[in-house]
């Protein structure tokens, strides 16, 4: 993929600078175009047409100018539709394309290109800038916009080379604590925001105003009149189109497979179309996981026969968290960044490309909440991570204590001195609406809990995020929706996409294809969850590609040892972080910090003292400090 950036203004110092601090994006190659009106520069890793794919690139006029971060699948189809419309092609590059659909049809275009994408293209004869993302949000895009200077970068850390003030956008903060992510527009910081996925910006270089709309919706139309095996066969055919377009590569390209459901299904299929091995590449711990997934992956690349390479991440491996923030720089508090990037530095020395089964549990329905809903207390679906073990019996406590005495007590939450027993009261709480019960899967701490947290006077999060709910759709479809639009682009994409472009590697992500995206919003929520089998449909359309011992594998997730870190190598450092933090009580209360750390391995506090810890870091590296480098331990 590639990094790009701007303003709008003549400055190619600066606008190299911009580029320089994105070469882990596109080590290969850089490009500029600069005149008096604007800046616009990429830095490009090589992929597909290696010798004429320099960018920025332009039309046959040079008056439509364009950088590009992204893969159009179906380039060659669009250059054939184009040409026959009388557009004139001098590379053999998809961003081409690009520039003659916009030509041709406008902002129409996107509505034609199949794959993820990120762009910024200058139109001289409208004088203006239009810029958008892909629908599922794979790709980043982010701005500044101060009514006059209109900056744009695939990084935040680029935009703040132009000496931009820095400061915390609290409004941002506080969905962070919430969720872990920032669901909408906004970022940690104040005055930069993301263009949302499926979403195109238009900045008029005259006036200077700026315009956003959003350009596509998944739309959920259930088709009733399909029999599962028809449906089942349907889909297969869908998931082996999107794998075999995206085998298209100059470069060596290979797969991550953990040997679950998904990624087993990728190198699978992979098998069929390559007349090599494909190249498989899996991660473990050497100590302190709660789950270790190596055994499936080893038989699934012994099945397939796959040239396989297994890592083990030493326990010190946490040491290298702030160079991951520094590359995150929109903040995420996910701890499988550092597994994630270590898996794309050890595939990036023998491959460019990697396919991965990401996508596939939020469009068929795969992740352990979507049980939680429904109340299936059934052996052997729950999630071993103990936290997530811990809420899901909590759940089930609502229906045995009467309501009267809930409300007692949550009238008298803060004078409550257990934080263990405040947090499971605010989550038992979340039972009053269909949409409170909803959120239970998403919320990380409550509303009702920030009083204790935050130092300053923050909005309610929970009645926002009920708006993001359609309530015309089935529970099922509800969620997925959600996660669709706000966690997948805003939280997953982002991981995989910051911590494998810090290697300088490219991911592809067959099951977030258009195609398979539209498909599964047609399909009945019955198909996706059947029971107590998750993501059914998609085992029934792998049947015949993977063993059973994989199809009938439950979901176990990406785990990494959190609890592990914090009792023993982390123990020090982590309490030094949550110290510098609670010096700065303007943000977070002094007594809820001073908790945390003292219960930071407990399970009902580890990923609140992961969050903070990241915060602190974060904090240090870009507000206190220039953000052009990392600061370490």
């Amino acid at each position: 993929m590639c990094g790009i950036c701007g303003f709008n203004y003549e400055n190619k110092l600066l606008l190299k600078k911009m580029c320089d601090s994105i070469t882990h994006r596109g080590p290969d190659d850089v490009g500029y175009f600069v005149n008096s009106e604007i800046s616009i520069g990429m830095r490009r890793l090589s992929i597909i047409d290696l010798q004429t794919g320099h960018q920025p690139q332009h039309n046959e006029n040079e008056d439509i100018w364009i950088v590009f971060n992204g893969e159009i699948y179906n380039f060659l189809e669009l250059k054939t539709l184009l040409k026959n419309k009388g557009h004139n092609f001098y590379t053999n590059s998809d961003t081409e394309v690009v520039i003659h659909a916009y030509e041709e049809w406008g902002v129409l275009c996107l509505d034609k290109f199949d794959g993820p994408f990120s762009f910024c293209i200058y139109d001289l004869k409208k004088q203006i800038l239009f810029l958008a993302r892909d629908p599922i949000g794979i790709k980043p895009l982010y701005y500044y916009f101060n009514g006059k200077d209109f900056i744009f970068g695939s990084e935040v850390k680029c935009i703040l080379l132009h000496n931009i003030k820095r400061a915390l956008n609290k409004r941002a903060f506080n969905f962070f604590i919430s969720l872990k992510y920032i669901p909408s527009h906004l970022t940690l910081f104040k005055g930069i925001y993301k263009i949302p996925s499926s979403s195109y910006l238009i900045l008029d270089l005259k006036n200077k105003n700026i315009s956003i709309e959003k350009y596509y919706d998944i739309n959920f139309h259930i088709n009733w009149d399909k029999n599962e095996d028809y449906l089942a066969n349907e889909l297969k055919i869908l998931v082996e189109k999107s794998i075999k377009k995206r085998l298209i590569s100059e470069v060596p390209l290979g797969a991550f497979l953990s040997g679950g459901l998904d990624s087993s299904a990728v190198v699978g299929i992979m098998s069929k179309f390559m007349d090599e091995p494909v190249k498989t590449f899996s991660i473990g711990f050497e100590e302190g996981a709660p789950i270790n997934e190596t055994i499936y992956s080893r038989y699934v690349a012994d099945y397939f026969g796959t040239e396989h390479k297994e890592y083990l991440i030493k326990s010190s491996c946490y040491e290298i968290l702030p160079k991951l923030i520094w590359h995150l720089d929109d903040l995420i508090s996910d701890a499988a960044i550092i597994p994630i990037y270590f898996l794309a530095e050890h595939a990036k020395s023998n491959v460019t490309v990697a396919l991965t089964g990401d996508g596939a549990d939020e469009v068929f329905a795969g992740y352990s909440k979507y049980f939680w809903y429904f109340k299936k207390k059934i052996r052997g679906i729950m999630p071993l991570d103990y936290s997530s073990y811990q809420w899901f019996f909590m759940k089930e406590i609502i229906d045995v204590i009467p309501r009267h005495l809930f409300r007692t007590m949550m009238n008298v939450f803060n004078l409550i001195p257990s934080d263990k027993l405040q947090i499971i009261l605010s989550y038992l709480n979340l039972s009053k609406t269909k949409e409170d019960r909803l959120l239970r899967g998403y919320l990380h701490v409550r509303d009702i809990e920030k009083t204790k947290i935050l130092s300053f006077k923050a909005e309610r999060v929970e009645p926002i995020l009920k708006k993001m709910i359609i309530n015309n759709l089935d529970i099922i479809n509800q969620m997925i929706n959600y996660d669709l639009n706000y966690q997948l682009p805003n939280q997953y994409n982002m991981k995989a996409d910051k911590m494998s472009m810090a290697a300088s590697l490219e991911l592809r992500v067959p099951f977030l294809d258009r195609n398979i995206v539209k498909w599964a919003s047609t399909i009945p929520p019955e198909l996706k969850l059947k029971g107590i089998t998750e993501k059914y449909i998609l085992r029934l359309a792998m049947k015949d590609i993977l063993p059973p011992k994989i199809l009938k594998r439950k979901k176990l997730g990406f785990s990494t040892p959190v609890n592990f870190w914090l009792k023993k190598g982390m123990r020090e450092i982590s309490g030094e972080i949550l110290e510098r933090l609670e010096k700065r009580n303007t943000i977070i209360k002094p007594n809820y910090i001073k908790k945390v750390k003292k219960n930071r391995s407990h399970p009902l506090y580890e990923n609140r003292a992961w969050t903070l810890i990241m915060f602190e870091v974060w904090y240090e590296t870009f507000i206190e400090n220039s953000g052009e480098k990392p600061i370490f331990f």
